[in-house]
């Protein structure tokens, strides 16, 4: 890895931190493991969710399977402002709550990434926006990508991209039908992951959050 002495212990310091999270998630142990309680009502047309509603003990939580008439896989309510996160998460990362005081927050857990699907299986669902960052990454460059999978096409799903350069940053509004020119409707499964990118080191499990899902179950 040919990293500059100055860089190098920034660029240690966040993979440290970034191991660190990820072992904390996968044994929940860095905070109550707790079944949010969350509105189970389906959601009637086009909506917005923005995740306040649910409860974050230690500025993190589960989310019960059939929030608003959905399922979310590897994904965690997110209070970046708990004061159990103070000095954990950059102040820099606080706007990932657009709608405060929660977000969500993911990552891919042992190769398996963040993912959002109807709880009901005969139900599809179109995303039109959400809004989305990287977290703490002051170096390098982050890819999130985002993958809408119909149910007739399981092995050629719709896909959209997107490169954060290093440094901190603002939540990205992000126009699925805009952006990609394609409408995201009926959607069995909706994936979403980022990569982080810097020199030679490359790693598919980076931090993500996400607010203000405009969603709607068909």
């Amino acid at each position: 890895m040919c990293l500059s002495d100055s860089k190098r212990p920034v660029l240690q310091s966040i993979l440290r931190l970034h191991s660190v999270v990820l072992v904390c998630f996968m044994l929940a142990f860095c905070f109550n493991v707790v079944s949010a309680e969350s509105d189970q009502t389906i959601l009637n047309g086009r909506d917005v969710l923005n995740f306040d509603d649910l409860e974050t003990p230690d500025g993190f939580g589960h989310i019960a399977a059939g929030y608003h008439g959905l399922t979310f896989n590897y994904f965690y309510a997110f209070q970046p402002t708990h004061q159990d996160l103070e000095g954990i998460i950059s102040v820099d990362d606080l706007n990932c709550a657009v709608s405060k005081p929660n977000s969500l927050y993911g990552s891919k857990i042992a190769a398996e990434s963040p993912s959002i699907q109807a709880h009901d299986p005969s139900h599809r669902f179109t995303v039109h926006s959400l809004k989305i960052k990287p977290l703490d990454f002051p170096v390098g460059f982050v890819t999130i990508n985002l993958r809408g999978f119909l149910p007739e096409r399981l092995s050629s799903p719709l896909e959209w991209s997107v490169d954060f350069p290093a440094g901190f940053h603002d939540t990205l509004h992000v126009r699925l039908e805009e952006f990609s020119k394609v409408r995201w409707q009926g959607l069995a499964r909706l994936e979403v992951e980022a990569d982080f990118h810097f020199n030679d080191v490359e790693m598919d499990d980076w931090e993500f959050c996400i607010d203000d899902l405009e969603v709607e179950i068909e």
